[in-house]
């Protein structure tokens, strides 16, 4: 292929909305299917106009065909089952598979007919030619399972006539190409109806007998709208394409199959959402620390859902889990007809590294287990102790939530402390006090002045008659009485 050679891959999906139907179901655990909606039954999507616009094996074998009205549909096939057509959500599903392939061709646009249109010609030099970039879009074409055609051409507007004829050819050959196009029957050319019908009166049949009339005379007989299609069908016209970009924020939204009862259900459909993040993490080689996922139920309640990871997770089946833990204990007040998944924090992704003599690697790191905890129990019933700035031992510590900053400790912490701590301090009665033997102290400690609720106490070390080092202390407000505070292990 010449450098200056420019050339479009077209992807045509005929029926994006029945294939998502189909891969929620497949993806559906065994026992868990509870719709009234058969799919292995004949099944049709219907458009405004009451045609038929997408067909299921089962309808297909039954006699019905595309662009057929629904009143004979329904007089042929009295089993037929009719979902109307959602646009808007086909779009949403263009949309998913153009970040899908972002990541291997920089140039796609969305085509309001159900297509992408994928710029080649920057892309044959990085994967070393065409047929190996070919051959990785196909690898990820047929992961997302949605059914496509495609065709590959020098003019975008030529490789969508030819993918939408189902043509299939991967070809850099413009000779070929034009062939194929000056066969194909002017009533598939996408011209106005009432064009088609003036050509067929002058004998013409194929787009080739179109390309031999000169422009002007097309223009004549045709008006302006005719020689901008025959620009675009030639190339001496560029197509007027919008590229995409990446998205910006991760906030997706998947409609259920059927109305979810349980919330053990929702396990299914999640999993392709965390599949969509993971994608999203990984073009941008971040992790996620916080997700918020949108349960929409019945007249537009909603349930919403925390997740957390105090790791970063980017894999999905991370995410599943930690979400899994908390549907465990989620009652759903209504049942769910949408999910929303929204990412709310990320962060960048570093490397982690391991030495080559490392030990046998946990099972869960630190962080992870943390995360799982706080799914399982809730991240406030998770807590770390940490140490305060009081000299006092019942206030020089406490519990905080896990991973928050602990406050700088100023000094040095003394040595001699006891390694478990009486709460409330007993106070001895004088038998006790005569079989003690004090070996250090005392050891002055004064909190609380600055607060006008001063406390002085002096600390010794002693032994009992059992043999055990006791931790005990008096207090100058009430010399004569002698307290326990703890005992040394």
């Amino acid at each position: 292929m010449s450098a200056q050679m420019e050339f479009w891959l077209y992807l045509y999906f005929p029926q994006l909305q029945l294939d998502k139907l189909l891969l929620l179901q497949h993806n559906m655990p065994a026992g868990n299917d509870t719709t009234s909606l058969d799919l292995t039954a004949p099944l049709a999507i219907v458009g405004a106009d009451h045609q038929l616009l997408q067909l299921n094996p089962a309808a297909r074998q039954a006699g019905l065909t595309l662009g057929m009205g629904l009143a004979s549909a329904a007089a042929l096939c009295h089993q037929l089952q009719l979902l109307p057509h959602n646009a808007e959500q086909e779009q949403q599903q263009l949309q998913q598979l153009s970040q899908l392939l972002y990541q291997y061709c920089a140039d796609i646009a969305l085509q309001p007919d159900s297509g992408l249109v994928l710029k080649l010609s920057p892309m044959l030099a990085l994967y070393g030619g065409a047929m190996q970039f070919w051959q990785q879009l196909q690898q990820v074409l047929q992961q997302a399972g949605y059914q496509y055609h495609f065709a590959t051409a020098q003019q975008p507007l030529v490789a969508r006539l030819l993918a939408q004829q189902r043509w299939d050819q991967f070809l850099l050959q413009p000779d070929k190409i034009q062939q194929q196009l000056r066969a194909l029957p002017l009533q598939h050319a996408q011209l106005p109806a009432k064009q088609q019908e003036q050509l067929q009166r002058l004998g013409l049949s194929q787009l080739g007998d179109l390309l031999t009339i000169p422009q002007a005379e097309l223009v004549r007989r045709f008006g302006v709208d005719m020689l901008q299609y025959l620009q675009q069908l030639t190339g001496t016209k560029p197509a007027l394409l919008q590229f995409i970009q990446p998205a910006e924020q991760f906030e997706q939204q998947l409609e259920l199959l059927y109305e979810m009862e349980r919330s053990d259900q929702l396990l299914a459909p999640l999993q392709h959402l965390f599949g969509l993040l993971q994608l999203y993490l990984q073009q941008r080689d971040q992790l996620a620390y916080q997700l918020e996922l949108g349960l929409l139920q019945r007249q537009q309640q909603q349930q919403q859902l925390q997740l957390h990871s105090a790791q970063g997770e980017y894999q999905s089946k991370e995410w599943l889990k930690l979400c899994q833990l908390q549907l465990e204990g989620l009652t759903l007040k209504k049942p769910v007809i949408q999910l929303k998944l929204i990412l709310r924090r990320a962060g960048p992704r570093y490397a982690q590294y391991k030495t080559l003599f490392a030990g046998k690697q946990q099972l869960y790191s630190a962080l992870q287990l943390l995360s799982l905890l706080q799914a399982r129990l809730g991240k406030t019933q998770i807590k770390s102790p940490c140490l305060q700035n009081d000299l006092l031992p019942e206030r020089a510590n406490c519990y905080a939530a896990a991973l928050e900053p602990q406050v700088s400790i100023e000094g040095k912490v003394a040595a001699v402390r006891p390694a478990f701590l009486v709460d409330p301090p007993l106070v001895l009665d004088a038998e006790q006090q005569q079989q003690l033997h004090l070996c250090y102290g005392p050891e002055r400690l004064s909190s609380g002045w600055w607060q006008h609720q001063s406390q002085h106490r002096d600390y010794y070390v002693g032994q009992n008659a059992q043999g055990q080092w006791l931790w005990l202390f008096r207090d100058l407000q009430q010399p004569e009485l002698l307290y326990l505070q703890g005992y040394f292990s």
